[in-house]
């Protein structure tokens, strides 16, 4: 071999290259980790235990808010309520069903008011009392509504999504 490269040289030719290493492997990467599966909302209601729904039904019955709405079946009060519940859409859907972006995002899942025995689980004034007041330390947010409103949301509720 040293002939050849001198007779290489001699010549003015170079002698070939060493052939190049083979590139290394590239790493492979780590499998990923499988998706942590998100905990599935809690319903909110008097009968899941939770902390801030408790406390919210104990505080509505404590202030004696219990009492029928008389607002039920009256027509101008339930058009009245339609009209308020728009500011309930975002948790709780134009349909009741508490299906929207906004519900699923939130750690305690809004009432879906096609659940007549969650709903049948409290009654009017403690129902009452919680849209007044809402339920700290969950999304459902006071709403500065007034007593009539506060009854005429229930009534349209109740008229247009309980139990359908």
């Amino acid at each position: 071999m040293l002939l050849s490269v001198a007779l290489l040289a001699a010549c003015g030719g170079a002698p070939a290259p060493a052939p190049a290493p083979a590139p290394a492997p590239a790493p492979v990467a780590a499998p990923a980790p499988p998706p942590v599966a998100a905990a599935p909302a809690a319903p909110a209601g008097p009968y899941v235990a939770d902390e801030f729904a408790a406390k919210a039904y104990e505080a509505a019955k404590a202030a004696k808010s219990d009492g029928p709405n008389a607002k039920s079946g009256d027509a101008a009060a339930i058009a009245a309520g339609k009209a308020v519940y728009a500011k309930c859409t975002a948790c709780h859907g134009e349909t009741g069903m508490a299906d929207t972006p906004t519900a699923l995002a939130l750690p305690q899942h809004p009432a879906n008011f096609h659940d007549k025995g969650r709903w049948d689980a409290s009654s009017p004034g403690v129902k009452f009392w919680i849209v007044k007041n809402g339920i700290q330390g969950t999304g459902m947010a006071p709403l500065g509504l007034s007593d009539d409103e506060a009854w005429q949301v229930l009534a349209y509720v109740e008229s247009e999504f309980v139990g359908k």
